[in-house]
C-alpha cells in the first residue's frame, strides 16, 4: 500500500491562493451545547425611554412598560462538499507523485476558504441594520468622505470606536489610497500587515478584498468585530487510500459552517452601495388602522407590529395585504430580495 498523503515530496506549479480575510473578525462567542443541534437562538432584552422623576404622586418613576424581548433563531445550513481522486495509472509521473495531502491544502486554500469568505462577506452586508444607499458610485474625490459620513453613522449607534474594519474592493480601494489622509503601513508599522489590513482611515483598520467576493452593488461595508456570530459547526477532510474503483486516493471533505448578524448588535455593520444591492424603504400607507405597502417588482416584504426589527426577530411575518393595527402596536417593514438587503 502507497500512503500518497506522506510518500511524495516532489515540488509541483502552485497557483496563486489567498488566506481567508474574514475569519479574524468573526464572531465565535457563541456555540452550541448539543453537538447535533443546527439552530442556536439568542434573545436580547429590550428597552423603555426614560421619564424624569416625580417627587410626588403614584407613578413617580414614571409609566411602566411591559419589557419584551427579541428572539433571534439562527440555523446552520451551508454544508459544502467535495471529493476527488489521483489515479495512479495515468501514465504520467507527475500524476503518480502528487501527494494527496498537497492536494486537500490546495483544494482548501483555492476553493473552501474562499468560498467561505465570499459567503460570510454576502451574509454580514445583507444583515447590516445601517444602509448608506449612494445614486452614484465612489470617486477619488468623494469616497473619503462616503467612509467618514458611514462611519459617523456607526458612532450615533454607540457602536464602540475600537474593533471596525472597512472591507473595500480593489476597485475602490485604489481611489481611498490616494486620499491625504491615509494611513498606510510605513505610518502603522510592520504589524498592520496582519491578518490582511494595509492601514487605516477614520480610525477603522482597511482590508482591500477582491472584487469578486463583494456582493453586487456593494462599494465598501464597515464591521464592528463582535456583531455576528460565525459557527463552523464541522471541518471533515478524509484522505483514503484504498478505495474500491480507483486505483489512487480518494480526497474528500465537507465544511459545515454558516453566518448571521446579531439583531441586537445590527448597528455594527453598515453598508455603502447603490440600488443594485441596497433596496429602498418600503413605502406605506395608513387608513382607518390599516397599514398598505407598495408592491415593488421582485421585493417580498416583512414586517413586524411588536416594534422588533423585521431584519432578524422571529416575529416577522411576509406582507400580504392591508395589516390592521391594534391600540400601542407599531409595524415596521423592510424590503426582502435575493442577494439584496432592504432599507
Amino acid at each position: 500500500m502507497i500512503n500518497y498523503a506522506t510518500k511524495y515530496a516532489t515540488q509541483i506549479a502552485e497557483r496563486f491562493k489567498k488566506a481567508s480575510v474574514t475569519d479574524d473578525d468573526c464572531g465565535h462567542e457563541y456555540t452550541w451545547v448539543d453537538p447535533n443541534s443546527k439552530t442556536i437562538r439568542v434573545g436580547s432584552v429590550n428597552t423603555v425611554p426614560e421619564t424624569e422623576y416625580q417627587r410626588s404622586g403614584d407613578a413617580r418613576f414614571g409609566t411602566t412598560y411591559d419589557v419584551g424581548d427579541t428572539l433571534q433563531e439562527m440555523t446552520c445550513e451551508k454544508a459544502p462538499a467535495f471529493s476527488f481522486t489521483i489515479d495512479a495509472l495515468d501514465g504520467t509521473d507527475q500524476a503518480i507523485e502528487k501527494s494527496a495531502a498537497k492536494a486537500l491544502r490546495r483544494q482548501l486554500d483555492e476553493v473552501t476558504v474562499p468560498n467561505m469568505d465570499k459567503y460570510r462577506i454576502k451574509k454580514w452586508c445583507m444583515g447590516a441594520n445601517i444602509l448608506d444607499l449612494e445614486a452614484t458610485a465612489p470617486t477619488k474625490s468623494t469616497i473619503g468622505g462616503m467612509i467618514i459620513d458611514l462611519n459617523a453613522k456607526m458612532t450615533d449607534a454607540l457602536v464602540p470606536l475600537n474593533g471596525r474594519t472597512i472591507y473595500i474592493g480593489t476597485e475602490y480601494y485604489k481611489l481611498l489610497k490616494q486620499n491625504p489622509d491615509w494611513l498606510g503601513i510605513d505610518a502603522l508599522g510592520k504589524q498592520a500587515l496582519a491578518k490582511g489590513v494595509v492601514g487605516e482611515f477614520d480610525g477603522c483598520r482597511v482590508k482591500p478584498i477582491p472584487s469578486s467576493y463583494m456582493p453586487k452593488g456593494v462599494y465598501f461595508f464597515i464591521k464592528y468585530k463582535g456583531s455576528t456570530v460565525d459557527p463552523v459547526k464541522l471541518k471533515q477532510y478524509d484522505i483514503l487510500p484504498k478505495v474500491k474503483g480507483y486505483s489512487g486516493p480518494v480526497v474528500q471533505g465537507v465544511t459545515y459552517y454558516d453566518s448571521f448578524v446579531l439583531g441586537a448588535k445590527g448597528d455594527g455593520i453598515a453598508v455603502c452601495g447603490s440600488s443594485d444591492f441596497i433596496l429602498a424603504a418600503p413605502s406605506m400607507s395608513i387608513a382607518s388602522h390599516k397599514v398598505s405597502i407598495t408592491a415593488a417588482d421582485g421585493v417580498v416584504f416583512k414586517y413586524t407590529v411588536d416594534g422588533t426589527n423585521p431584519r432578524y426577530s422571529t416575529t416577522a411575518q411576509i406582507y400580504t395585504g392591508a395589516v390592521t393595527l391594534n391600540k400601542g402596536q407599531t409595524m415596521r417593514a423592510i424590503g426582502t430580495k435575493a442577494g439584496c438587503a432592504g432599507l
